[in-house]
């Protein structure tokens, strides 16, 4: 008797172990460590965004004066590929811009964006839906901004904008008036993002 119980005490220190173990191992997104009103990349909000896929590189970023159907501030970037074969590449949602410039807005990329780097192709111009951090403060990118990878933003309340934009089309004008009222909220408002707002997101197709 004596032996069967200690053995249910061990086990159940055992189980314990594990869920503190695990529970230690899971980190909370943290709170945001810029003002509203004044973002720009922090390291206890920033995660180092992946690496690129051996071969693919990555040339000038700037703005772009061409059509989006899903952004009114894109940026243009200029890739290239050294292998003999076609390359996935894929940025996460959140991942952040910044010019050399500091009178530029910082830039985020609201959802996930795979694109194909095409085999030995030199200098192909990809088109990434940004939108702005600081569109009340600073100046839109244009042709003579030059941007590069910050990294990517993590904070709980940009978390929140993401989460609801994942999956979400954002290819006519008034998705993307809707979610530069959301960044504007979430980036230059002391509130945050609304509640009406979240809504709106949510019922985005």
């Amino acid at each position: 008797m004596k032996q069967a119980s200690r053995l249910l005490s061990l086990l159940v220190l055992t189980v314990a172990l594990v869920v503190l173990t695990g529970s230690a191992c899971q980190k909370s997104t943290p709170e945001r460590a810029w003002a509203p009103g004044a973002y720009h990349p922090v390291t206890a909000n920033l995660k180092t965004p992946p690496s690129l896929p051996a071969g693919v590189s990555v040339g000038t970023i700037s703005g772009y004066d061409g059509d989006c159907a899903s952004s009114n501030q894109p940026l243009y970037m200029l890739v290239s590929n050294s292998k003999s074969n076609d390359i996935d590449v894929t940025f996460p949602a959140g991942l952040v811009f910044g010019a050399s410039d500091t009178n530029y807005e910082y830039m985020i990329l609201p959802q996930e964006y795979t694109f194909t780097v095409a085999a030995s192709a030199n200098q192909d111009t990809v088109v990434l839906s940004t939108y702005g951090c600081n569109e009340n403060s600073l100046d839109a990118p244009d042709a003579d901004a030059s941007y590069s990878i910050a990294g990517v933003e993590s904070d709980k309340d940009t978390q929140v904008l993401l989460d609801l934009l994942a999956g979400k089309s954002l290819v006519t004008g008034d998705n993307v008036d809707l979610v530069e009222e959301a960044m504007t909220e979430v980036f230059e408002d002391s509130t945050g993002l609304q509640d009406s707002t979240k809504t709106q997101l949510g019922n985005l197709p």
